[in-house]
């Protein structure tokens, strides 16, 4: 848009009435100019590298100045000078998030306004100020809520896609996706969780107790971590998995007990008012010391977790047979 402004504004400065004296027009050709090699800039430097840099939101408040300037000089404060102001304006309002887009529509709406009070200090001037503002504020306004409203849509279509319906945990292939990266990354370990004596819950107590005591088991898992060091899923009936980028191969153990004791100390409350325990089972491996690579990483901390069951449950193991307890 930012070039698109500059090849607006090339007609208007050469061939539009009124003609421009030879330095007015000197100076819309140097922003036309300007306004087109900051284009050719951004396309040939890549816009996602201006972008994550911050740099983009210097062009919709350049464009939005630059139209404030060249009104000034040309001494017109027309509808079709001040035209041009949609451009920078719809620009940030569909590209930047909030605060970005409302930020460089006030810097347009005040640098056109001034240009206009400043080339027609009159009442009507300063209507005009007031009316061409409020339209592009108005126009922000509506287009950032609009643009809030598919960010929130977009990210339930992709909680939906991603997140088990039951738990809220990762489905399987976001958890192998995170897994990947983690692995690509550096040292990782998995722990694989899975509920003691489900089926007796199931038919003790019925599906729905079954159901709560995963939802359950569930939040606390997310309990013992933070969002930034770990990814929690559920891998399908009651086996859930836990990733951990950057966890070492000592750490590992601790993590996995920790895991045990919490879930051990947290029964689940029953309609009735009685507490149900629970407890789990956890396998640990480790990267690179059990496996370099996903399929041997759920490999390993899947055999750990049997291990674990065979001593006895309410336990964890780590791969190799390296600790249990």
């Amino acid at each position: 848009m930012t070039g698109f402004s500059g090849l607006l504004l090339l007609p208007w400065t050469l061939f539009l009435p009124p003609r421009l004296a030879p330095l007015q027009m000197a100076g819309c050709l140097l922003v036309a100019l300007l306004l087109i090699g900051t284009s050719v800039a951004l396309v040939r430097g890549g816009a996602d590298r201006f972008d994550r840099a911050g740099v983009l939101f210097a062009v919709p408040a350049l464009g939005s100045v630059t139209v404030g300037v060249t009104n000034l000089v040309t001494a017109d404060t027309s509808a079709a000078a001040q035209i041009f102001l949609v451009v920078p304006v719809l620009l940030a309002a569909t590209q930047l998030r909030r605060a970005g887009a409302l930020l460089a529509a006030g810097v347009g709406v005040v640098g056109s306004g001034l240009a206009t009070v400043v080339v027609d200090p009159t009442a009507q001037g300063f209507t005009d100020a007031v009316v061409v503002g409020t339209a592009m504020l108005a126009v922000t306004v509506v287009l950032v809520r609009s643009a809030d409203r598919r960010d929130r849509a977009f990210e339930v279509v992709h909680r939906q896609a991603t997140a088990d319906g039951l738990t809220g945990l990762l489905r399987r292939g976001a958890v192998d996706a995170a897994l990947a990266d983690a692995v690509a990354r550096g040292q990782v370990a998995v722990l694989m969780v899975d509920v003691d004596g489900f089926k007796r819950i199931n038919d003790v107590h019925g599906h729905l107790v079954g159901d709560e005591a995963l939802v359950h088991l569930a939040d606390v898992v997310r309990g013992q971590v933070r969002h930034t060091d770990c990814v929690v899923g559920r891998l399908g009936g009651d086996e859930l998995v836990m990733v951990l980028p950057g966890c070492t191969r000592e750490g590992l153990a601790g993590r996995a007990a920790d895991l045990v004791a919490a879930v051990r100390t947290a029964p689940l409350p029953l309609a009735d008012g009685r507490l149900l325990p629970l407890t789990v089972s956890v396998g640990g491996a480790h990267s690179p010391s059990d496996a370099d690579d996903p399929k041997g990483l759920y490999g390993a901390a899947d055999a750990a977790l049997y291990a674990a069951k065979r001593a006895g449950r309410d336990r964890f193991s780590t791969a190799a047979g390296a600790r249990v307890g």
